[in-house]
């Protein structure tokens, strides 16, 4: 099949693609940085801004304090509350006034005002009067002799005031009611010390703010509604940073905001410039490297497309299409190489194809010789069970299950021949899940042991702790260890032992195999695995009845093990000495969870 993409475009592609991936990452990546950079400068900023403005809030509502302490304290002002008056007495309150007057000349808050013992508002000299509504809320607790302070909104301003309590004669006589404008000129001089937008918002409309534009406008509004207490963090929404907090000391049941806000955009604009360079740098690099590409393009890939030509004739099974050998150079040499391996190829293909026919023949012959047996015994079975032979004594009862185990035995066989089929073709899929080792083993050595009730050779089984439990294919690792141990048992001779034992290495878990029989020698070591290595004695074609000793079954179990374990993306090793026994080892690696503490020390 012709590519659908030439070499010297995917030389171009693939030497320029690389650089550009690279540019526009770093674009990425510094944009992205520096902006969380930015935004979390600006936030810090802002919580800065916060606390500076409700320090001044704090020191604001401390002199008024201070100040209302001062005048209530002094003589003229005290005495002058306590004179008797009637409910509406018109002298008596232009005397209030023009002692309030007096005391506002030097105090200059924008609220002073002036209450009676009873509540009700004497003179009011400030530039601000307290509506009747917010001042009623909080003179009760004034009158029984408690200073209060309280932010309250009222005409577009919001105002810090502070009531403090007159006594006179051990008794409270009225009240003196100081207050500035929080949203005037402290705000004013907020913008000016951190350079931020002030928004003040009552009952979700905004009663004042130093923005100009609507849009900004809404942006502070919407993050007034959306302000979360809890969190309290500065959001980004739109092109601004913006931080909402309830006003200080705002009155209860009131829904008092401030909002401050910084523009993105001015804080931002060297990233722009940042991003230019960028791109300039990266367009000529990309240009730079496409000449080069295409330059070296022409001059490599015209030999190479004969070697293309050659390969695309093997897939279509021609090994003769001609390669120039003449070049001295690596193409040359490559080429040279390429014609060996080719010549090679061609070999080892026939001889896989061989192979690999002769084992598909050999498993389906021994698939359906052991299934005829398999059958015969069956129905033998039936017969002895349905009574047509009869026969009452405790053999008959022995026989028939002796005759259930052989059937037993005799399907595993016939099942591990076909899958071994499947797992030689890679149709066998291992699908792990969290499984109890100990159980496990223990299923593989009976059926094993099963299948040779007449061997006196010592079956054992080992599980380390940490190999309690694995993630593997149960199934399938029954099957691979049935076969390793029925492979000890039938080498190793009566009066020795198979043990199985499990440990866990990290997160790997190793499944041991160890007899005690005839052992390997150093050729049937290095050639055991090799899928093209068929011995020709006429062992290989002898079912046993059983698991006889130094007597081969079919061949396959250890190549079914083997690739069992490489399913999981494992491996198989074997050792041991001609003599001597064997150990074969099955490593399935990350199978074994580990402990949090486990894993922290790792």
């Amino acid at each position: 099949m012709k590519p659908r993409l030439g070499l010297r475009w995917k030389i171009l592609t693939l030497t320029t693609l690389p650089l550009l991936a690279l540019a526009a990452a770093t674009l990425v990546l510094v944009d992205r940085g520096v902006s969380r950079r930015s935004e979390e400068a600006l936030a810090e900023d802002l919580r800065r801004a916060s606390g500076v403005f409700e320090n001044m809030l704090s020191a604001t509502a401390a002199e008024l304090d201070v100040a209302g302490a001062v005048i209530v304290r002094d003589p003229r002002f005290f005495s002058v509350l306590a004179l008797p008056h009637g409910h509406n007495d018109p002298d008596y309150r232009a005397t209030v006034a023009g002692v309030a007057q007096d005391f506002h000349h030097l105090a200059q808050p924008d609220v002073f005002e002036v209450v009676d013992q009873r509540g009700e508002l004497i003179s009011s000299v400030g530039r601000i009067r307290v509506q009747v509504a917010a001042r009623e809320s909080f003179m009760p607790s004034v009158l029984a002799g408690r200073s209060e302070r309280r932010a309250i909104a009222q005409r577009g301003s919001h105002v810090l005031l502070v009531a403090t309590p007159v006594v006179a004669d051990g008794r409270v006589v009225g009240a003196l009611l100081l207050g500035h404008e929080v949203s005037g000129a402290l705000a004013a001089r907020l913008r000016e010390l951190t350079n931020s937008e002030v928004s003040f918002i009552y009952d979700q409309h905004i009663t004042r703010t130093t923005l100009t534009a609507d849009w900004d406008r809404v942006v502070a509004h919407a993050v007034a509604l959306s302000m979360d207490p809890e969190t309290d963090r500065p959001v980004r929404n739109g092109g601004w940073i913006a931080y909402a907090r309830p006003l200080p000391m705002a009155a209860e049941g009131t829904r008092q905001v401030y909002v401050l806000q910084r523009s993105l955009g001015a804080e931002m604009a060297f990233l722009h410039s940042v991003r230019a360079h960028l791109v300039e740098l990266g367009l000529l690099l990309l240009a730079a490297v496409a000449l080069a590409a295409f330059f070296i393009a022409r001059h490599v890939t015209s030999p190479i497309r004969q070697l293309v030509t050659a390969a695309s004739a093997m897939e279509q099974g021609e090994w003769d299409v001609p390669i120039d050998r003449g070049r001295t150079d690596e193409i040359g040499y490559l080429a040279t190489r390429f014609d060996d391996m080719r010549q090679r190829q061609r070999t080892f293909v026939r001889s896989l194809q061989e192979v690999a026919r002769a084992k598909s023949e050999f498993i389906s012959v021994a698939s359906h010789e052991l299934r005829t047996p398999i059958s015969i015994v069956r129905g033998w079975e039936d017969l002895l069970r349905s009574g047509l032979v009869k026969q009452e004594t405790p053999k008959y009862v022995e026989g028939l299950d002796a005759i259930a185990r052989a059937c037993v035995a005799l399907e595993k066989i016939a099942v591990s021949a076909t899958h071994m089929t499947q797992v030689d073709d890679g149709e066998t899929v291992p699908a792990p899940t969290m499984t109890e080792v100990e159980p496990l083993l223990r299923e593989a050595v009976q059926g094993a042991a099963a299948a040779a009730p007449e061997r006196r050779v010592t079956l054992s089984l080992e599980v380390h702790p940490a190999a309690r439990t694995a993630i593997i294919d149960r199934a399938l690792v029954v099957q691979a260890v049935d076969a390793l141990v029925r492979n000890g048992i039938r080498f190793t001779p009566d009066g020795g032992s198979v043990v199985v034992h499990a440990i866990a290495q990290a997160e790997d878990l190793v499944l041991e195999v160890r007899d005690t029989g005839i052992g390997l020698s150093a050729e049937a070591r290095l050639r055991l695995f090799d899928e093209a290595y068929v011995q020709r004695d006429s062992r290989h074609h002898r079912t046993a009845r059983g698991l006889e000793f130094n007597v081969a079954g079919l061949g396959f179990g250890l190549l079914l093990a083997r690739r069992v374990v490489e399913a999981h993306g494992g491996s198989m090793q074997v050792d041991g000495e001609e003599g001597r026994g064997s150990v074969f080892m099955l490593r399935f690696p990350g199978a074994v969870p580990m402990s949090e503490p486990d894993r922290k020390a790792a």
